[in-house]
């Protein structure tokens, strides 16, 4: 299977940042999040398999609407979507 990744930008409610990282942190397959400066609150990175049967964009579409969107004090998400990726 391959790894899809996406870069999830996320606005917070003020003073409840660490509250959305800490509710992030219990998504399995939200990898990290970061609290930075800016006009958005939260960078969150997520990795899901791609199969056959669900295209891996699209559980990361289903991740954000049915679970990120929906944890308290989230009000705003911009989601982008690794096409080709290089790490060391």
């Amino acid at each position: 299977m391959v790894l899809q990744k996406a870069f999830i930008l996320i606005k917070a409610t003020p003073g409840h940042e660490e509250d959305v990282v800490d509710s992030l942190m219990k998504i399995p397959d939200v990898k990290e999040a970061h609290i930075i400066p800016g006009v958005w609150d939260i960078l969150a990175i997520v990795a899901t398999h791609k199969e056959i049967a669900l295209p891996g964009d699209e559980k990361i579409y289903r991740l954000v609407l049915q679970k990120i969107g929906k944890i308290k004090h989230v009000q705003d998400t911009n989601t982008m979507v690794s096409q080709l990726s290089r790490t060391r």
